[in-house]
Order: structure tokens, then sequence, then C-alpha cells
């Protein structure tokens, strides 16, 4: 019997697809796993997971699970349980459509928070721009000035995708984003071998139909790994207080220990030194209205979210 080091690329069912030494082996998985430096947030598989399987002739069986450098997680919808999205993740490419379907900033706020807390670098990436750049144009600046790198690209016309290649090389990076927004059709113009399905936009609804039914991680020629991932039409942050979040908005952190009172919520709070900068016009509103309802969830029981429905400023 052999041991041999992989990386899970996809999961169907109790089956588990490992990548090890240019080659995919379908193994299975001991139900209790020996986890290298403890047992992890959400203790299942996931793709990106670095294993140990012994092998035994065509047969494996993974028994051991290295310790996650990063990995993203939400609220699994419905529940009050974590959900692991990706594991060993460098980077994630945030992929919105410039037009069709609307990208909604609530939801790219909840993305930028979660790569924080995991530590994984967000790359904004607004696709379909041969449509127009009207409604978008005014965000690049705001996020750019927060420090965030943002690409304008389109999978149809190859514009910025030479760029997207070049982000993508020795680093694993994550494809994730609302259902319709373009990322098969992103990996698809990039590297065409990979044949992803690609779906349209309801005509009754003007929303992404799903294409990705699950995570996957891919290896590309050019080294390195990219996970497509199925489109998310909620996000639900799991366990981040009110400091941490703080720490995640750019705008707000730079301002921290210059408010009156030192526990400051920046919502309410007179002397505060964000609600000044905001009646200054220094913090983008949008950006602002994103972290009180951020803030309004952290209040929640078990850091929860409340369901989303008209009127709630929960709903993203």
């Amino acid at each position: 019997m052999d041991r041999v080091e992989g990386t899970v690329i996809a999961r169907h069912g109790a089956l588990i697809r490992v990548h090890t030494n240019g080659r995919t082996l379908l193994v299975t998985s001991r139900r209790r796993l020996r986890w290298r430096g403890g047992r992890p947030t959400a203790p299942n598989l996931v793709v990106g997971d670095r294993v140990i399987v012994e092998t035994h002739g065509d047969e494996g069986v993974i028994v051991e699970v290295q310790p996650r450098h990063s990995s993203l997680l939400r609220r699994s919808p419905g529940t009050r349980k974590p959900q692991v999205i990706a594991a060993n993740i460098d980077q994630a490419l945030l992929v919105f459509a410039a037009t069709k379907p609307p990208p909604k900033r609530g939801l790219l706020d909840r993305f930028l928070v979660a790569c924080h807390v995991a530590g994984i670098q967000p790359v904004i990436t607004m696709n379909k721009v041969d449509q127009g750049t009207e409604a978008i144009a005014p965000w690049r600046s705001v996020y750019e000035g927060l420090g965030y790198r943002v690409l304008f690209v389109s999978a149809r016309t190859g514009w910025g995708l030479g760029t997207v290649k070049r982000c993508l090389s020795e680093s694993t990076t994550l494809f994730c984003g609302p259902s319709g927004a373009g990322k098969s059709s992103i990996l698809n113009a990039v590297y065409p071998g990979f044949k992803l399905r690609v779906g349209s936009l309801s005509g009754s609804t003007g929303k992404g139909r799903h294409t990705t039914t699950r995570a996957e991680l891919m290896p590309l020629p050019s080294g390195g790994f990219v996970v497509d991932t199925p489109g998310l039409k909620e996000f639900g942050l799991w366990r981040v207080d009110a400091s941490t979040l703080q720490e995640s908005f750019p705008e707000i952190a730079q301002h921290q220990g210059c408010c009156r009172f030192a526990d400051c919520s920046h919502s309410h709070e007179p002397g505060c030194a964000v609600i000044d900068a905001l009646e200054n016009q220094e913090i983008d509103r949008q950006r602002y209205e994103s972290y009180v309802t951020l803030l309004q969830e952290t209040r929640l029981p078990d850091g929860g979210r409340r369901e989303s429905r008209p009127g709630n400023p929960a709903a993203p």
C-alpha cells in the first residue's frame, strides 16, 4: 500500500476526485479523517483540500487532510451552519456583469468582507463591458481608491482577457459571483479546453441561470489552479463580529480610534469620525450602507442573517 499526496478537485457524492502527480484518482474517504493541525470549521472535504491518499492498485482512500492556509466560508442558506466554498485559495475573482444581470454592490461587499476574513486576495472583475459601462463606471474609482484591483473585461470580445490570464498563472484562484455574470464564459475564453457549460439569462426575470452545479478545481496549463463555482444568489457571512467587520472596510478602519467613544459602532453615536467622513463625502454612501447592514447582522443570534423580504435592510 502506497501513500501519495494530492489535491481534492471535485466531489461526486461519496466519491472524490484527487489530482496527484499529473493524474486523477477517483477515491473514497475514511469516515474518521485525521485533520493535521486540528479540526477546522466545517470539517468536510472540499475542493482545494490537500490530502493523503492510501492506494492499493486502482483503488484509494483519503486518510489524512493537511492544514488549510485559507478557506472561504459563508452561512449555509437556510441554516445556522457554515459552508466552506473552497480551501487553500490564494485569490478570488469576484465576477459581476456590467449590466445584465444588474450588479449588486451589497453582494460584492459581502464577498470582499469574506475574502478579508479568509486572507484571500480579491480581484473585482466586471464582465460584459461590451454592453456598456455607464452604470458601473463610478464604482471603479471607489474600489480602486480603497486599494482593490478592478478589471473590466468582456468574454465575448476578448477585451481584458490577457490580464485575466496573467493573473491566474501560478496561483489557485476562485471564480465566484452571481449566476449569469459570465464566470464560465471567461474561463472558456481564457482556456478553451475547459469547455464549461455556459448559460443565458432568464427572459422573464433577467437573472442568470445556474450552469455550474458544483465547485470544481481545474489545473491550468501555465501552472496553478482555478475553481469554478455555482452562481451565488446570497452570501451570509459566518460569525463575523463587529470588530472584524470594521477592519474589513478600509474606509472604516482608517478612522478607528478617532471617535469620541472607544467602542463606537459608527452607526449612530455622536462624535463619530466615520459619520463625519461620510457627511464630508470622504466615504462612499453605498459602501457605508453595506457596512451598516452587515453590522445589524452581527447583532443577530449566532451572527445570523434575517430572511430577505421586502423592506428588510438585511437583504443584499
